[in-house]
């Protein structure tokens, strides 16, 4: 049929010809629109994924700058030999559901008595003393400690109230929180015990500071003992109390540093405490591992002059001042201190 035409074709066969057509092709655009946006999708999810991963590897947050820059801070001030914590590492354990225990957990300050301020004055000592007791109680309360709390409020306290709170319970430990403050470049957390350095007491605040380093602190600046600028004196509350105890100062609120760690970590810090503090309760015998009680009655620091036969628990109302030097005094609070 090659060349033929249609009227030679009907001529010869006596019918017309059948010419083979292309069929036409149906494109279903629907489908291919389909494809295209879950093809478009996995793109996207796979970017932000390396995103993500590359973020959490270099610990950065790229959408702050100022979180950036603090963790530049935090980084800097970390000695050289320190290896990157994971998630997992940083994690307070918490591990028990029945504890028998009693422990006084103190917020510093109250109402009209703010504490020391930020450098711009807008943010209270008081407030952020309250906000991280309330977590220790939370915590200590998850795991079945009686917890015992100076305040729970915006209130104001005498500190020799705060002591008889504590000892008036039969509380085993006290552990009072508070914030640092310093006119200069100073950053950290410390914690302070009775200038006799009574083992329960320093074994207390070794043990929170360890836990708190865990978590994520600017600088661990150890136990402190007696008074800040003068070791001869006493916190009161340290000097009042019957039990093993500590003032904790939980970073200085005059360093950005220390405040983004407390506020990013306020939760682990709560946990942190009450870990340490059911931790030191096996240390001393006081309770089992699985948190059942081992000795009778409340639980006293044997080595503070107030438990001994021949000192008072009464404290004198005659002070001696602690030093006023500014390379000495860093901490603006007021009458916390005691013979």
């Amino acid at each position: 049929m090659n060349g033929m035409s249609d009227e030679e074709f009907q001529r010869i066969y006596g019918r017309p010809p059948v010419r083979k057509t292309k069929k036409k092709v149906k494109i279903y655009w629907n489908r291919i629109i389909i494809a295209a946006v879950i093809f478009i999708g996995i793109i996207i999810g796979f970017v932000k994924l390396v995103t993500f991963t590359v973020g959490k590897i270099k610990g950065g947050d790229s959408s702050s700058n100022t979180a950036a820059v603090v963790n530049d801070s935090v980084e800097d001030k970390k000695s050289d030999g320190d290896e990157d914590k994971t998630e997992e590492d940083t994690k307070p354990v918490i591990n028990y559901s029945d504890v028998e225990l009693i422990v006084c957990v103190d917020a510093g300050h109250g109402d009209y008595d703010g504490g020391t301020t930020s450098k711009d004055g807008l943010r209270f000592e008081k407030d952020d003393n309250l906000e991280v007791a309330l977590k220790v109680q939370q915590y200590l309360e998850q795991c079945g400690v009686t917890v015992v709390m100076t305040r729970d409020d915006d209130t104001f306290l005498e500190l020799s109230e705060r002591c008889d709170i504590a000892n008036n319970a039969g509380a085993d430990f006290f552990v009072c929180l508070h914030r640092n403050s310093y006119d200069g470049d100073i950053s950290g957390v410390e914690a302070w015990v009775h200038n006799k350095q009574p083992k329960a007491d320093t074994l207390l605040a070794n043990n929170i500071l360890d836990k708190l380093e865990t978590v994520g602190i600017s600088d661990n600046r150890g136990v402190q003992y007696g008074y800040v600028g003068n070791s001869e004196i006493n916190y009161y509350i340290n000097a009042d109390t019957v039990m093993p105890s500590c003032l904790l100062e939980l970073g200085f609120l005059t360093d950005d540093t220390d405040n983004w760690l407390f506020d990013q970590n306020v939760d682990a810090y709560g946990a942190a405490v009450a870990d340490a503090v059911i931790e030191t309760a096996i240390d001393l015998g006081i309770i089992d591992e699985n948190g059942k009680r081992l000795i009778d009655g409340p639980y006293i620091s044997e080595d503070k002059p107030v438990n001994n036969d021949d000192s008072s628990s009464e404290i004198s109302l005659e002070r001696t001042e602690p030093a006023t030097t500014q390379e000495q005094v860093y901490n603006t609070q007021e009458n916390e201190f005691a013979q």
